[in-house]
């Protein structure tokens, strides 16, 4: 109740700002089918903002949604009367000083370089700024008042059992920080270095503060083509244990000649596992599926994947991706290392700027690997209507 009085105390002190402002409301239709089940998402986002001039703007955004659920086994049968979730999405307050300096604060994106530790909405403030030479940027964030479902954290078996306590709204309490540097060399390189420290504020036995500091360098041989290598090496500390994990990234992309906008992209994801009965995966902040339908997150974990792009028109957008999926460590209840294949594919039309409507479908293949050999094959398909007004 105390952190849902700070969100509107929050909320208030944003729209106080409200002189010269403009605002609207984004309707969401979100439907999904699978083996299992029918969901229907109906997702209502009321939007502001406001420009104040030299320097200073301000943008709020909110949501509003339902989650009706029919399954084949009856169970979580969301028909009959299923919650309203409200959910702050984004808010935040930037001030530009000069033409190399920015701070903002409220909700607001942050990613780490690899996109593999942290990654979407948090509550902090950031600053960016150019020097003599490349460019830097720091940040201080804080994960407990976010949405658990949005923010996607479970570090622990603590968080991993709140998240699915039905009577509770909010992510895992931590603190990070985060500081980055970017340096261009000559016109083809980008090197990025960055540590984060996150900071366990839950006081739950299970407790795990972590320290990460990985590196990346990104090489665009031409306009058209790009490579980027990266790794990072993490730390973590449990009572009084002290563990290590590491990781890495590899990824090319290059535009394709055709008569349309397209282009391919082959991606590779790895993170390492326990060594043995006393060490730890990989621990990232935010732990989100790796696929459509592959439900396993990047710790302990290895993935190939590729991607096909295609602006087929200024109004149509298709794409396509295969992933294979691999654990990188052993479990010695279950056999194997390869969790299989996942083929997914969709299509974007919007022919005015106020709607889009998407369509997606997905399969995933357990009995291309050999962990889950004997699981039939899982599909998906999902839809989307988004209407702004």
């Amino acid at each position: 109740m105390k952190r849902f009085l700070l969100l509107l105390i929050l909320f208030a002190f944003i729209t106080g700002f409200a002189f010269s402002y403009d605002y609207g409301l984004l309707t969401d239709q979100r439907f999904e089918f699978d083996n299992e089940a029918f969901v229907y998402y109906p997702i209502f986002i009321p939007w502001f903002s406001w420009d104040g001039g030299e320097g200073l703007s301000v943008y709020l955004s909110g949501i509003l949604s339902l989650k009706y659920r029919s399954s084949k086994s009856g169970e979580n049968d969301g028909w009959g009367s299923p919650a309203l979730v409200p959910e702050i999405s984004r808010f935040s307050a930037r001030y530009r000083l000069q033409d190399n300096f920015f701070i903002e604060a409220g909700r607001i994106t942050y990613s780490d370089c690899l996109g593999m530790t942290a990654y979407g909405l948090f509550d902090g403030v950031k600053i960016e700024t150019g020097l003599p030479v490349g460019y830097l940027n720091a940040g201080l964030f804080f994960t407990g008042l976010l949405y658990k479902e949005t923010a996607q954290i479970m570090m622990t078996e603590t968080d991993a059992f709140n998240f699915v306590d039905k009577d509770n709204y909010f992510a895992s309490s931590r603190f990070f920080a985060n500081a980055r540097y970017d340096l261009p060399i000559q016109e083809e390189y980008l090197l990025s270095l960055e540590t984060l420290f996150q900071f366990d504020i839950n006081g739950a036995s299970d407790f795990l503060h972590s320290q990460y500091a990985q590196a990346m360098v990104e090489f665009f041989p031409q306009n058209k083509a790009g490579v980027a290598v990266g790794a990072l090496f993490e730390l973590m500390e449990r009572k009084n244990e002290v563990n290590a994990a590491f990781g890495a990234l590899a990824r090319f992309r290059m535009d394709m000649p055709t008569e349309f906008d397209s282009g391919v992209r082959v991606t590779c994801k790895f993170t390492s596992g326990p060594f043995n009965d006393t060490s730890y995966a990989f621990a990232p902040v935010s732990s989100p599926a790796m696929g459509l339908i592959f439900s396993e997150t990047i710790s302990g974990l290895a993935l190939i994947s590729a991607d096909y792009t295609a602006r087929l028109r200024g109004d149509l957008l298709a794409d396509a991706a295969l992933s294979y999926f691999f654990r990188t460590y052993k479990d010695p209840l279950v056999d194997g290392s390869i969790y299989g294949c996942e083929l997914q594919a969709s299509v974007a039309w919007q022919p005015y700027d106020d709607l889009r409507a998407s369509l997606g479908c997905g399969l995933f293949f357990p009995g291309l690997g050999n962990i889950y050999a004997d699981t039939k094959t899982l599909w998906k398909i999902k839809a989307s209507i988004m209407m702004s007004f």
